[in-house]
């Protein structure tokens, strides 16, 4: 259904253009059959590469490319020199896209058209069958764009996939590249939703949070916020003591120190599975639905994130990012989020530490973070993201051969980065600031995994997440309970005891009775809760697993346990009827309820 769709989309001006009735000398004439000929060499050739292209991207975002990624990728100023290194890494890749271009001109051009001079003298013939076969043709094509002939039928799109899939993480695998390129051109907008009534949805969950206390005094400790480029928690060895028969030790030594020392919540999630979905999860408190938030029309709601909020308790605020000055949308978002102190690769000023493709190699840059963290005065809130554990997955000349390789090229990258984080470390711990400090560590989004304990749903969104304060010796140990990167700004206004109310569509992991429950969304709705994870598609359940106990999601667990069911996707109802209509109604602060 979705590859015909594709097809027939690719292809719609070029059936126009072949069946349309015009006179018969300009349809066989060898200048309209070329213009023919391109056009549809011009259109598959899209099509075509489009899929190979997601050969190697599905692996890395889990989803099917779509047309965000123009706007993803609208900031950067090295696209042509990561292009031309997706070639050389991926030639493979190159190789079946030249052939099947190769292969689709060779039997386009088998096709002759030949002229018919009797054809050609009896207009009326002619007219006749050129308007019968294009009447005919043309209400077949669009029933087979829109998915079939109802006239209630509205053109197939991407969540029409849930019917044919178990589940809907495997929505994407249904689907065809160009088919997702094409139906999310200007589809930033977001329904409105009504599984409840406004007060049955208030009963069963919202997102305002009043503090305990409006009388408290504020504890205004710094807060440093370090989210690691693609540090799956797979790679993490703290976590994963019981991999490969209990051998396992990872590749993030210091990390893994570290983690000893902190708060951990021994389930970890992300929001998302690209970069721009964590910083609106982490700092604002605000996860990425079917697109992610800065890239929907939504953007500019009054929002309520740890930068607006602590800049008015006099806070400090700054962001880090060794990438070149405005890559992945970040220096507009910051500014949004309250943050208008912006260190990126131009405040840097040396080139010589330049990867030549993403950004300043991290160990620099967090020597040059560290150096202004000194300076700055106190209380202050600094975000960092890294850069270096990327593709084309390299580390500087000086350190090649000198970390582990695993079976993955980014492990290697991933241990590089621990090293620049413990010289992150070794230094700020010398300074008076830093245990009056707390450090949230944290990734932006999981990646490729090996182990099949990690090849699941619940293995896709798993990520590192610490809560580590020097001056503090209660915040430590380990919690069975989740934890996801939409809980950061509420559990650190919490540890704050900031006294005001606000919006977050977390909550705080260090106040709460339960084991707390995480959100993601992946062709499909994704909602942890406990130990259980739930996949909703939006109308109906699809499954419910116990993560814990059965990792790999074999036991479908819905017959079983219709009651905890209903409570999980009645709660995931209400939380996506919050998200959702408060978008839409520019509702996201604690002022408007």
């Amino acid at each position: 259904m979705f590859d015909q769709a594709a097809i027939l989309y690719l292809n719609a001006l070029f059936i126009v253009l072949m069946l349309a009735p015009i006179p018969y000398v300009w349809r066989t004439s060898k200048k309209y059959q070329n213009v023919l000929k391109w056009i549809f060499f011009t259109f598959n050739g899209i099509g075509i590469a489009l899929n190979c292209i997601d050969i190697i991207y599905y692996r890395f975002t889990l989803r099917r490319t779509t047309s965000s990624v123009f706007q993803e990728f609208s900031n950067e100023n090295n696209i042509t020199s990561l292009g031309f290194q997706f070639v050389l890494d991926y030639w493979y890749v190159l190789i079946v896209f030249v052939g099947l271009i190769m292969l689709m001109v060779k039997l386009y051009n088998l096709v002759k058209i030949r002229k018919s001079e009797n054809v050609r003298n009896n207009r009326l013939v002619f007219y006749t069958k050129a308007a019968i076969i294009f009447l005919t043709v043309i209400p077949f094509t669009v029933a087979g764009i829109r998915g079939d002939f109802k006239h209630s039928t509205r053109p197939i799109t991407i969540s029409n996939a849930g019917k044919f899939v178990n589940r809907p993480d495997e929505i994407y695998l249904v689907l065809n590249t160009p088919f997702c390129f094409i139906r999310t051109f200007n589809d930033g907008i977001i329904q409105p939703v009504h599984y409840f009534s406004n007060e049955e949805m208030e009963k069963i969950y919202s997102p305002i949070h009043y503090p305990e206390n409006p009388n408290a005094v504020m504890n205004k400790k710094n807060v440093v916020l370090i989210v690691l480029e693609s540090f799956g928690k797979e790679a993490v060895g703290f976590y994963n003591k019981d991999l490969d028969g209990g051998t396992y030790q990872g590749f993030t030594p210091f990390l893994d120190s570290l983690a000893s020392v902190s708060k951990v919540y021994w389930n970890s999630f992300a929001n998302g599975r690209k970069s721009i979905d964590a910083l609106p999860s982490s700092i604002a408190s605000i996860p990425s639905m079917i697109n992610p938030f800065v890239l929907t029309t939504y953007v500019n709601d009054s929002i309520q994130s740890l930068g607006h909020l602590l800049a008015k308790e006099g806070y400090q605020n700054s962001f880090f990012h060794g990438a070149p000055n405005g890559s992945m949308g970040f220096l507009e978002f910051m500014r949004l989020m309250g943050i208008n102190d912006y260190y990126g690769k131009n405040e840097f000023n040396n080139d010589a530490e330049y990867d030549g493709f993403w950004g300043i190699w991290d160990e620099p840059f967090m020597q040059f973070f560290a150096d202004h963290l000194n300076r700055f005065k106190e209380p202050f809130f600094s975000t960092f993201f890294s850069v270096s554990s990327h593709h084309p997955f390299q580390v500087p000349k000086q350190y090649e051969g000198k970390f582990k390789k695993g079976p993955l090229p980014v492990l290697e990258c991933i241990s590089y980065t621990d090293m620049a984080l413990r010289k992150f470390f070794d230094k700020v711990s010398k300074s008076e600031w830093f245990k009056n400090t707390i450090f949230v560590i944290t990734a932006d989004h999981a990646t490729i995994s090996y182990h099949k304990e990690y090849q699941s749903a619940w293995g896709d969104s798993a990520i590192p997440i610490l809560l580590y304060s020097p001056g503090d010796t209660t915040l430590r140990g380990i919690d069975q309970g989740l934890i996801q990167q939409a809980d950061i700004m509420p559990t650190v206004l919490g540890y704050l005891h900031y006294n005001k109310p606000f919006l977050a569509f977390g909550e705080n992991v260090l106040d709460r009775k339960d084991k707390g429950f995480a959100f993601h969304y992946s062709g499909g709705y994704q909602w942890f809760e406990g130990d259980y994870l739930l996949f909703f598609d939006g109308e109906k359940t699809s499954g419910l697993f116990n993560y814990q106990k059965d990792r790999l999601l074999k036991n479908d667990l819905t017959k079983q346990e219709p009651q905890r069911l209903l409570q999980m996707e009645n709660k995931l109802k209400a939380f996506i009827q919050q998200y959702s209509n408060r978008l839409i109604e520019n509702r996201m602060t604690a002022a408007s309820k």
